[in-house]
C-alpha cells in the first residue's frame, strides 16, 4: 500500500544518495592514462558522442578486429543502413514492437569507447539526467569478477562492492524491475561461460561460482525483471538468443573527430589545422573513428602543428602520413617529453633513443611474446620477467605506454591500447633482427611458415609461441613492421640499431615479388598491399608492381584506406592490369574516386554491387574517354547509377575504342536512359556485348 511504499522510499533514500555521490566522484573524470594525472579530464568537457547502431548478422572474412570494423562501417555507410543510438537509449522500447529490452549486448573493438560509454550512462543516471526509471544502477567490470575464486551469492557480491547499499539490497532486489546492472568487458573474463548446462534454480542468496552467477543473469533465470547491459569485444561472443537488443559501437564520425580535436587542443587554430590534416589524409582519417586512435594521432601531431601565436623551434619529425609513422611519432613524442626531463631539449634522436634503449627493448620483448600468445593483461611477475620494474613506472615514459589496472588488492598492467603492444612488438623485432633474420621472419609472420634451421632466439620463440590458426592477429603487426623497416632504412632508429643496407631492400623486393607470383588468399593479398604502402619505398613498389597482373578482391569489403593501398602500388605499374575484380567490395563513390587515376589500366574491371551512383558513372565515363584507356570488359551490374549515369556512359562510348563488353544489369535506369543510346553506340566500333537486363526501360525504350 501507499504507506508501506512511502516508508520504503524514505528508508532507501539516504543510501541511494550516498551511492549516487560515490558514482559521480568515481565517474566524473575521463582518464587517458591511469598514471598520468594531466590526462584526467572532466567527463562533461572531454566526452564525445559515439556512433552506436544495431548489430547486423553479416560475418566478415577472417581479419584483425580493427580492419573488420572499418569494413563494416564502410558497408553500413554505403548502404545507408544504420540507426544511430545514444548509449542512454540502449534500453529504449523497440519502435516496431514497443517492447522494452531487458538484456542488451554492446560490442566494440579495443579502444572504441565501450567503457567510456558505460561510464557516461551511470554518470548521467547519478546526475538524474537519464535512465530515471531505475531506482538503482550498479556496475562491475569483468576484471573485478576475475578476482573471485570461491562461491558467492549475488547479494554478497553487491554488498562487498557497494557497502553503503548493504542494508537496503534485499529490498531493492525484491523489486528488480527498477535495478540496472552494467557489466563491462566480458572479453576479459577468465572463466568459461557454459550456456548449455541444465539451468539451476538459484536466487539472490544462493552461493555459486561467479561464472554461473553471470550465466544466470544473462539467461534471466536469476532476476528476469532486472535490466542488464553487457559490453564485449567482437572476439568474444555469447548466444544472441538471450538478448532482446544487440548493438555495435562504430566510433566517431567526421563531426565527432572535429569535436574531439577541438577538445584536445586548447588553441582553436591548432585544433583546426590538426583536424584538417587528419581529414585530408586517408590513412589518418581511416584510423580516427576509434577514440583511442584519435588520442594517439592528436598526441603524435601535438608538437608538429604549432600555434602561429606561439611559434616554437621546428619539431624534428615531419607530419606522419602512414599508420606506422603516426605510432613512431607518438612513441618519439612520449619519450622526448617523459624520458628526457633532465636532458637537453635539443638532444638528437640518436641520443634520445640510446637513453631509453634498454627500457624500450624490455617493453618490446614483453609486447612481442604476449602478442604471439594473445595475452593483454600482465601481473608484476610478468613485468619483472622481462626486466621491467613496476615501481619505476611512474617516473618514466612508461606511464604513457603501460596502464596500471588496479582491482581490489590485485595490481595488473596492460598496454593502454592493443595497437601500442603491436607497434612495440614490431619495433623489438626490427631493432633486434639482422637483415637475413627479418627476411626469414616474414614467411612466419605472414603465412605461419617456420624458418629453416634458424638459431635466432626471437624466431625460435616465435615458432614455439605463434598460434597459426590466428595469423590475422598479426596483420597490424606486419604493417607496423614494414613501417619500422622504413624508419631503420632512413636512419630514424639510430641509437637503437644500425641502418639497413640497399642490399636488404633488393631482397625485400624479391620477397614481395615472390608472394604476388603465387596464389595468395584475398585477405593476405590486401595485407601485402598495405605493407607495401607502409614501407613507402618507391624502388620496391616499382620492382613489385609489374608482378601484379591480376587482383581478385571479390567479396572483400574495402574501405577508403584499402583503396588507398591499392592505388599506392598500382600507380607504379608500367603495364596493363589483366583483371581487377572488386565485385561486392562496397567501395562506394569515395573508394572509386580514390582508385580513379589507375582504373584506365584495367583490361577487365569488375565493379558489380559496389554502391555506386550517378557520380560514380560520371567518373567512370571520364576514364573511358581517356586516350590511355585499356578497359575491354566493364561490369557495373547492381549499382544504382540511374538514367543520368548511363547517359554519360553512352556518350563516353561514342569516342571509346577499347570496350568490347559492357554489363549494366540492374542499374536503375529507365526509358530516359535510352535517349542517346543509338546515336552514341552507332559511332562505336569495338563494343560487341551489352547487357541491360533488370532495368525498366518501357516499350519506347526498347524500340
Amino acid at each position: 500500500n501507499n504507506v508501506t511504499f512511502d516508508f520504503f522510499l524514505h528508508r532507501i533514500t539516504v543510501p541511494l544518495i550516498t551511492h549516487k555521490k560515490n558514482i559521480l566522484k568515481r565517474t566524473e573524470k575521463i582518464v587517458d592514462h591511469v598514471d598520468d594525472e594531466q590526462s584526467r579530464t572532466h567527463i562533461e568537457i572531454r566526452y564525445t558522442d559515439l556512433f552506436v547502431t544495431e548489430e547486423d548478422d553479416k560475418t566478415e572474412v577472417s581479419q584483425h578486429e580493427y580492419f573488420s570494423l572499418a569494413n563494416r562501417r564502410a558497408r553500413i555507410y554505403n548502404h545507408q543502413k544504420f540507426q544511430r543510438i545514444q548509449p542512454q537509449e540502449l534500453l529504449s522500447a523497440d519502435p516496431l514492437t514497443r517492447k522494452i529490452p531487458k538484456r542488451v549486448k554492446v560490442k566494440g573493438i579495443a579502444g572504441i569507447g565501450k567503457s567510456i560509454a558505460m561510464q557516461r550512462v551511470i554518470h548521467e543516471w547519478a546526475l538524474g539526467i537519464s535512465m530515471r526509471n531505475f531506482t538503482c544502477v550498479v556496475d562491475f567490470t569483468f576484471r573485478e569478477l576475475n578476482l573471485i575464486t570461491g562461491k558467492v551469492s549475488l547479494l554478497d557480491l553487491l554488498s562487498s562492492r557497494f557497502d553503503h547499499l548493504k542494508g537496503i539490497l534485499p529490498d531493492l532486489l525484491k523489486a528488480p524491475k527498477s535495478v540496472l546492472f552494467l557489466l563491462d568487458g566480458l572479453d576479459e573474463f577468465k572463466y568459461r561461460l557454459n550456456f548449455e548446462d541444465q539451468e539451476k534454480l538459484i536466487n539472490v542468496d544462493t552461493k555459486v561460482p561467479v561464472q554461473e552467477l553471470v550465466v544466470s543473469l544473462i539467461k534471466a533465470s536469476l532476476l528476469p525483471e532486472a535490466s542488464i547491459i553487457i559490453t564485449t569485444r567482437p572476439s568474444t561472443d555469447i548466444p544472441k538468443k538471450f538478448f532482446q537488443k544487440s548493438a555495435i559501437i562504430l566510433g566517431f564520425e567526421k563531426k565527432q573527430v572535429e569535436e574531439y580535436c577541438s577538445k584536445f587542443y586548447k588553441d582553436s587554430q591548432v585544433a583546426q589545422r590538426v583536424c584538417n590534416y587528419i581529414i585530408e589524409n586517408d590513412n589518418l582519417f581511416g584510423l580516427s573513428f576509434i577514440p583511442l586512435y584519435c588520442y594517439i594521432i592528436c598526441m603524435a601531431l601535438s608538437n608538429i602543428f604549432n600555434s602561429p601565436n606561439n611559434p616554437k623551434k621546428p619539431f624534428e619529425l615531419n607530419p606522419p602520413k602512414t599508420v606506422s609513422e603516426v605510432y613512431y611519432c607518438y612513441l618519439y613524442t612520449v619519450i622526448r617529453h617523459h624520458a628526457l626531463k633532465d636532458e637537453k631539449k635539443d638532444a638528437s634522436k640518436k641520443h634520445i633513443f640510446s637513453v631509453v634503449k634498454m627500457e624500450l627493448m624490455n617493453l618490446g620483448k614483453l609486447a612481442y611474446h604476449n602478442l604471439l600468445s594473445s595475452k593483454i593483461l600482465f601481473d608484476k611477475k610478468d613485468l619483472e620477467t622481462f626486466g621491467i620494474k613496476p615501481k619505476n613506472l611512474h617516473s618514466t615514459f612508461l606511464t604513457q605506454i603501460l596502464t596500471r589496472v588496479k582491482e581490489e588488492q590485485v595490481e595488473m598492467f596492460s598496454f593502454f591500447h592493443m595497437t601500442i603492444q603491436e607497434h612495440l612488438a614490431a619495433l623489438y623485432c626490427v631493432v633486434n633482427l639482422g637483415e637475413e633474420d627479418i627476411l626469414e621472419g616474414l614467411d612466419l609472420w605472414f603465412f605461419g611458415t617456420s624458418p629453416n634451421n634458424t638459431t635466432k632466439e626471437i624466431l625460435c620463440d616465435s615458432t614455439r609461441l605463434l598460434d597459426r590458426d590466428k595469423l590475422e592477429n598479426l596483420q597490424m603487426f606486419t604493417r607496423f613492421l614494414m613501417g619500422l623497416v622504413k624508419a631503420r632504412l632512413e636512419g630514424n632508429l639510430t641509437g637503437l640499431t644500425e641502418i639497413l643496407s640497399n642490399t636488404f631492400l633488393n631482397s625485400l623486393s624479391q620477397w614481395f615479388k615472390c608472394q604476388f607470383s603465387k596464389e595468395v588468399p584475398n585477405p593476405k593479398t590486401l595485407n601485402l598491399l598495405h605493407c607495401l604502402m607502409e614501407l613507402q619505398q618507391d624502388s620496391v613498389a616499382k620492382e613489385v608492381s609489374p608482378e601484379i597482373k591480376r587482383l581478385n578482391l571479390f567479396k572483400m569489403t574495402l574501405n577508403i584506406v584499402d583503396c588507398a593501398a591499392l592505388y599506392y602500388i598500382l600507380q607504379y605499374s608500367p603495364n596493363k592490369l589483366e583483371e581487377l575484380n572488386l565485385g561486392y567490395a562496397n567501395i562506394g563513390y569515395q573508394g572509386l574516386r580514390r582508385l580513379g587515376p589507375i582504373l584506365h589500366k584495367c583490361e577487365s574491371l569488375f565493379l558489380r554491387y559496389n554502391c555506386l551512383d550517378k557520380e560514380a558513372a560520371i567518373l567512370e565515363s571520364s576514364i573511358l574517354r581517356s586516350p590511355d584507356c585499356c578497359v575491354k570488359k566493364l561490369f557495373m551490374c547492381g549499382n544504382n547509377i540511374g538514367s543520368e549515369g548511363v547517359l554519360e556512359l553512352w556518350t563516353a562510348l561514342e569516342k571509346n575504342n577499347t570496350v568490347e563488353e559492357l554489363y549494366l544489369d540492374i542499374t536503375g535506369f529507365t526509358e530516359t536512359g535510352t535517349e542517346n543510346i543509338v546515336s552514341c553506340l552507332s559511332q562505336n566500333r569495338t563494343l560487341k556485348t551489352l547487357t541491360i537486363v533488370g532495368n525498366d526501360i518501357g516499350e519506347q525504350g526498347k524500340q
